[in-house]
């Protein structure tokens, strides 16, 4: 159960009566994340609402970490002075990494906002040159940099007079960054080491002087890579002269990490990353059909193949040479609904109450796809064998193919969360039995209508 569950029928009460002070209230004890996580569940009238109320520096987080689409929707429906404060709040790194998601227009009208605000605009248009891949495009710019001749005393002093309290959850404290007069990194000091240290020690006495550095340029596979090994919360990013540029968070890698998995997952599955997520049935069966497309035109070709050495075989012969293809598209379907839902349910993007409406949802993606390819193979069969054994025959082929996709993107759907419920890890035992089942059912489907109308 999502956490915001908990609070939704509250807020959506105190909503609907218009108690703002109960609702600002109530509003704190939220977790911007929780707020994401059901950002959907309100109407863009309310979700403006809420954004209004919620703590300055929770509402800068909030929108930082919203879809790139609700993102759109909310700076619609905010006043224009309302959006040049956000902007002027935002961390100029964060600012472009936004400004990459967002329609045309839109960056164009920011973009003239933000030439009003001088260095903040130029700073934003400096990092949107980084590569959208690469470590600049990831980097922050909201850290606290000391300097060497500072006692601890000083640090904390200066932290605690130069660290705005409303802005507190977007600016980066864990690790401070000690800058020569050239601002080149010296080193780095954690702010935990900054508390407990003597007052007068000085700050580059206390640095670590050679803390591992990313480039700008960097691919951010790389810097993961580089995560992974020193298992740092953060690492500083510093260009050819080693002045600082910004800083890399260990939960910015998580999060690139985690999208480069879905991606290599959903290539692997022949889908695409968001498929999961996807509102429609239609929107899911439109990203499968490439590689269906792919699988299918290659089983044509074995078809075809064993049309040309067919000879005077007799029609139960010609019926076979369409079994491959039939397994293979049903196959291929129940890979990838299969693949889908145990990404779901190991990542917890799958609710106990969505079991049902998934697998139904995979039933329609099948029926879907398996129309599509059922025409194209009616097609083609009658091609082959149309001048010898009619369109019955054909039309008996497309059948099968329908069952058989149909059937196959149901259990790829139903085979996951069955061996989850019963404690079984669907990782490892769906794929061989999803594909036993899909071809005895497909193959004994196809043969059966064919016995019953044609033999």
């Amino acid at each position: 159960m999502r956490t915001i569950q908990l609070f939704l029928a509250d807020l959506k009460e105190l909503l609907s009566n218009r108690e703002f002070a109960s609702l600002r209230k109530a509003l704190r004890q939220i977790s911007p994340m929780d707020l994401v996580e059901g950002w959907e569940e309100f109407s863009t009238d309310e979700q403006t609402v809420l954004f209004k109320l919620v703590p300055r520096q929770r509402a800068l987080q909030l929108f930082e970490e919203l879809e790139p689409e609700h993102q759109e929707e909310l700076l619609g429906a905010l006043r224009k002075e309302e959006i040049e404060e956000l902007v002027e709040d935002l961390d100029p790194a964060e600012t472009s990494r936004i400004l990459r998601e967002l329609p045309v227009p839109l960056v164009r009208q920011l973009e003239s906002m933000l030439r009003k605000k001088g260095d903040v605009g130029e700073e934003v248009e400096r990092y949107l040159k980084y590569p959208e891949d690469s470590v600049g495009a990831l980097m922050r710019t909201n850290f606290f940099s000391l300097n060497p001749s500072w006692t601890c005393r000083q640090a904390l002093d200066m932290i605690q007079r130069g660290v705005r309290l409303r802005l507190i959850e977007m600016m980066y404290l864990d690790t401070l960054f000690v800058l020569d007069g050239d601002e080149r990194l010296a080193g780095i000091v954690y702010l935990k080491e900054l508390v407990v240290a003597p007052p007068e020690m000085k700050a580059s006495e206390l640095m670590n002087p050679d803390p591992v550095e990313l480039k700008p340029e960097m691919d951010q596979e790389e810097a993961a890579q580089m995560f992974s090994h020193y298992k740092f919360g953060s690492m500083p990013v510093v260009d050819l002269r080693r002045r600082l540029l910004g800083v890399v968070l260990d939960t910015d890698i998580i999060e690139v990490v985690e999208e480069e998995a879905e991606e290599d997952l959903a290539k692997f599955a022949g889908t695409a990353a968001e498929d999961f997520e996807e509102p429609t049935a239609f929107a899911s069966a439109w990203h499968r059909m490439p590689w269906m497309a792919v699988a299918g035109l290659g089983q044509i070709i074995v078809a075809a193949v064993i049309w040309g050495f067919e000879g005077s075989l007799s029609k139960l012969v010609a019926l076979m040479t369409f079994i491959p293809l039939i397994a293979a598209l049903g196959g291929n379907v129940g890979s990838q609904s299969a693949i889908i839902m145990v990404h779901a349910i190991s990542s917890g993007e799958l609710e106990e109450d969505e079991a049902l409406p998934s697998v139904m949802r995979d039933l329609k993606v099948g029926l879907m796809l398996g129309s599509v390819f059922s025409l194209i193979m009616v097609g083609v069969s009658y091609l082959f064998y149309g001048g010898r054994f009619g369109l019955l025959f054909s039309i008996v082929t497309g059948l099968g193919i329908l069952i058989s996709m149909s059937v196959a993107a149901t259990l790829g759907a139903f085979v996951p969360i069955f061996f989850d419920r019963v404690g079984i890890d669907p990782a490892t035992a769906t794929g061989p039995l999803v594909t036993t089942l899909t071809d005895i059912i497909g193959t004994a489907a196809y043969l059966g209508i064919a016995s019953w109308v044609l033999l």
